[in-house]
């Protein structure tokens, strides 16, 4: 009887720890915002976009710079992401009480994801085009013994994103651009439950919970050429809101799952759920400056709203916990600077450097997303075999600053103290066909 009545107790308070499944980043994918919209912004460190108005993506960097374009064109690109966030440090159930287990590994792992983009010249004027490619995502599996394990075990979160835009010229110096956003945003989120006594026993019962819904948005922007030389950008991306679908389920091992009040017990916490995420709006500017007839440089800035992201709720449809959960996200400052050098008609030659503000603090950090300030160093080249076809080949560093965690997820999951070292490799190749 009084393993029936602590099993019970335990079980019900594992709901509260589940409920960190809710904002395991499918809301603060903004934490790990992939900028990898195209081969020459990796080789650029994601600077000049907004205002360069030379290729097909500009259809999700500013709209406006399609009809600035000399012809109509087509672009695919494949990346490959090599991240790595090693943790070091341990999670205390309470003073001098720590979870056994490793320490973690390399925690984020690689990831492969494409973007293409398409823009047709009508006339002089007018031109439309698309886009598609992902804005977020994360791939984080933790080892099933790991200390955080009751934090988070698995985080997998995708952002599709399909713009269809326009671009009018309205005078010989001026272009305006608009159009909308589909959104796709799903995610799988896994995490250790804190059974008490029952997980020495019986070995960690797994909660994972998977969610998904689509959304609108829109982007508009503008670009004004000052002189021959320079031209100026900005580019607003509107907020998107997900009203998204939720189901919730807890896997106990084998021989807990034979005791049928228990596995009862965790089948009726299991079920649908909903919750409402707003991923915020941002507004870009920039300014590119023809030098020479061999140099260009750029300079980018982005401001973007990431405070709007305050707390998360999950409400149950079937009468479980509803849970609030505080975020607590900052608005953040992106911004660097890049230069291209023209080798020949044949070979472009491009580098840059960035600073990228975390929307996360010590306050806000946790095992799903140990996301940090970064450096972005960026690599790059051009080449064009015919008039009208190029590649592009681009590598970008990106230097984390090794945040620190102190991190009490809910009272069963913990308190995680520790450090990451985190750092990225990305590597991309693009090819331009233009018609």
């Amino acid at each position: 009887m009084m393993m029936k009545t602590t099993s019970r107790s335990a079980t019900c308070g594992a709901l509260t720890a589940l409920s960190l499944l809710v904002p395991l980043r499918a809301a603060l994918a903004s934490g790990f915002a992939l900028r990898e919209t195209d081969a020459m912004s990796v080789g650029s460190a994601f600077i000049g976009g907004v205002s360069r108005a030379n290729d097909a993506s500009t259809v999700v960097l500013n709209p406006a710079g399609m009809s600035f374009l000399d012809h109509s064109e087509l672009e695919n690109n494949l990346f490959y992401a090599d991240p790595n966030a090693r943790f070091r440090g341990q999670n205390f159930m309470g003073p001098g009480v720590t979870t056994s287990g490793v320490q973690g590994n390399r925690g984020i792992t690689d990831a492969a994801t494409g973007a293409a983009y398409g823009v047709w010249k009508i006339n002089s004027r007018w031109a439309v085009g698309y886009g598609f490619y992902t804005p977020y995502g994360q791939r984080a599996n933790y080892p099933q013994n790991w200390v955080g394990r009751y934090q988070s075990l698995v985080t997998s979160i995708t952002d599709y994103e399909l713009s269809f835009m326009a671009s009018y010229r309205v005078t010989k110096r001026l272009s305006i651009g608009a159009g909308p956003r589909l959104g796709y945003l799903a995610g799988r989120f896994t995490q250790a439950v804190n059974l008490g006594p029952i997980n020495t026993i019986f070995g960690d019962t797994t909660g994972d919970l998977t969610a998904n819904a689509f959304a609108f948005g829109y982007d508009v922007g503008a670009i004004y050429k000052v002189d021959d030389a320079t031209q100026i950008g900005v580019n607003y991306q509107s907020r998107m809101s997900y009203n998204m679908s939720s189901r919730t389920k807890f896997s106990p091992p084998p021989a807990l799952a034979a005791i049928s009040s228990i596995n009862n017990l965790l089948i009726a916490e299991s079920g649908h759920g909903s919750l409402q995420v707003t991923l915020p709006d941002s507004v870009s500017f920039g300014i590119t400056r023809v030098l020479s007839p061999r140099w260009t440089l750029m300079l980018e800035g982005q401001w973007t709203h990431w405070s709007l992201i305050q707390s998360l709720n999950n409400i149950s449809d079937h009468g479980g916990a509803n849970t609030t959960v505080p975020v607590g996200w900052r608005n953040t400052w992106f911004g660097g600077i890049s230069a291209t050098y023209k080798v020949s008609n044949a070979i472009l030659l491009r580098g840059g450097v960035s600073y990228d503000e975390s929307p996360a603090t010590l306050a806000s950090r946790n095992t799903r997303t140990p996301d940090t300030n970064r450096f972005d160093l960026g690599f790059g080249v051009d080449y064009r075999p015919f008039d009208r076809v190029t590649v592009t080949l681009g590598y970008a560093h990106i230097f984390g600053t090794n945040p620190h965690i102190d991190n009490s997820a809910s009272n069963m999951s913990g308190r995680i103290v520790g450090v990451y070292n985190d750092y990225a490799n990305v590597v991309v190749i693009g090819t331009h066909l233009r018609f």
